[in-house]
């Protein structure tokens, strides 16, 4: 199932890149640890676009002090802005929230 939902994603964001001479030059999916919903991925698209990321299956505690599963996510991608300057853009989402890290290539 969350092999369908990270697909669905990688569709979604060709589906919202121009048109044109783009093209996804490389495509990796690991749903190998989809039993315990741990995932990985990457692609490369033409226009030097590139993302990464993986997620493992840890244990929380909730607000009620009870153990909870809850993804792990780490990240990165990079692209070119309009003016031609490269930015990596680094992130973790877990349950401390969304933390990403900006950095000029």
């Amino acid at each position: 199932m969350k092999c369908l939902i990270v697909l669905a994603a990688l569709i979604a964001v060709a589906a919202c890149a121009p048109s044109g001479d783009i093209e996804l030059r490389n495509l990796d999916i690991d749903h190998a640890g989809l039993v315990d919903g741990s995932y990985s991925f990457s692609y490369d698209q033409s226009d030097d676009h590139k993302r990464e990321e993986s997620a493992v299956l840890k244990t929380v505690k909730n607000f009620d002090n009870e153990d909870v599963p809850a993804l792990a996510i780490t990240g990165q991608y990079e692209f070119t802005d309009p003016d031609g300057k490269r930015y990596i853009v680094k992130y973790t989402a877990d349950e401390n929230g969304f933390n990403p890290t900006i950095t000029e290539a």
